[in-house]
């Protein structure tokens, strides 16, 4: 069972998923991969989020493994973790770290596939990550600058995938869907 925080913080990541699932489901593989001239598909965004789990979930297990013995315990109380404020340059965030851009080379299963599997990891690195002051270990990210252990899977995951949600409906309309 995970903590307090680390469980409100699970639950947001799975309610955004039941959303985007939700406006995806019932497209035809070729809507699905449809995309206009110098946008992405749904394919590509749902790619692209899978990318970004992927990294942020390799980050906490990277931090904790290399911080083994040396973090204090998750706190007693977590209602002390908390997102700090940061001021991103609009500019910088209009494309993607290149370590996040989908490559459009996968369909609809095997997309679909591959975000139910990561969304698993990340469970995993929550658990893992309930064993230590997600506070006390930091790596630094291209337009956030540096973020906690606990800020990664906030901003990166759970807040990331709810922001794409209005262009995966502007996609969905202009399919006529």
């Amino acid at each position: 069972m995970l903590p307090r925080k680390l469980l409100e913080l699970w639950e947001g990541m799975e309610e955004n998923r039941r959303i985007t699932l939700g406006m995806v489901a019932g497209l035809s593989d070729a809507e699905f991969v449809h995309r206009e001239e110098g946008e992405w598909s749904i394919a590509g965004i749902l790619e692209h989020l899978v990318l970004a789990e992927t990294g942020t979930s390799k980050v906490i297990r990277k931090m904790l493994k290399e911080n083994t013995g040396k973090l204090p315990p998750y706190p007693a109380d977590d209602t002390v973790l908390a997102i700090r404020e940061t001021a991103p340059s609009r500019e910088r965030m209009t494309e993607a770290p290149e370590v996040a851009r989908p490559k459009g080379s996968l369909g609809k299963e095997e997309i679909l596939r591959l975000a139910a599997q990561t969304r698993e990891a990340t469970r995993d690195s929550l658990a893992m990550l309930a064993g230590a002051d997600p506070r006390s270990a930091e790596f630094p990210h291209p337009f956030f600058g540096s973020m906690n252990l606990y800020e990664w899977p906030h901003r990166i995951i759970r807040e990331h995938e709810r922001q794409h949600h209005p262009q995966i409906e502007r996609i969905l309309r202009s399919l006529g869907k």
